[in-house]
């Protein structure tokens, strides 16, 4: 059943639900008013339409073939769609978490995080034909999900 919190309704039993939280739990959460107002925007339907899109840019040596246009597809930001992305190499996946957590904080104070995010392009940790393998650049952006097939 909804609940009122900071003054919006909220279905707080749902959430208890998805997230696997006793009573003791769910009331910890709720009595942080930070942590229960950034809940309602985390899982706000606005922020479940949203989309992290991390795409290949560049692409020279890589040994497990990615190249330009292959994609990671993040609903809500943070939940991988497999069916939509590509295969991927875990070497290219260091500095998903930090632009995750720096899209979500845009995101929760209303700011538009393609405008915010700086840099927006990232490489892959290995070191170029020099020294390692390959090179791989990365952009990251956000698009709207009616948006999606437009990229």
């Amino acid at each position: 059943m909804p609940h009122f919190c900071c003054g919006e309704l909220f279905d707080w039993e749902a959430f208890k639900e998805h997230m696997g939280f006793s009573d003791e739990e769910l009331r910890q959460w709720i009595s942080d008013p930070k942590r229960a107002e950034a809940t309602k925007k985390m899982c706000s339907p606005e922020m479940q339409r949203k989309w992290l899109i991390v795409e290949v840019v560049k692409s020279h040596g890589c040994a497990n073939g990615l190249k330009p246009g292959d994609r990671l597809y993040f609903k809500g930001i943070g939940n991988l769609d497999p069916k939509r992305s590509s295969n991927w190499c875990g070497h290219n996946l260091l500095f998903l978490p930090l632009v995750q957590d720096a899209i979500h904080n845009a995101l929760m104070q209303g700011k538009d995080p393609n405008e915010f995010l700086y840099p927006n392009h990232f490489s892959c940790v290995d070191t170029t034909l020099k020294y390692g393998w390959g090179y791989v650049e990365s952009k990251v952006y956000v698009v709207d999900e009616e948006d999606l097939d437009k990229i």
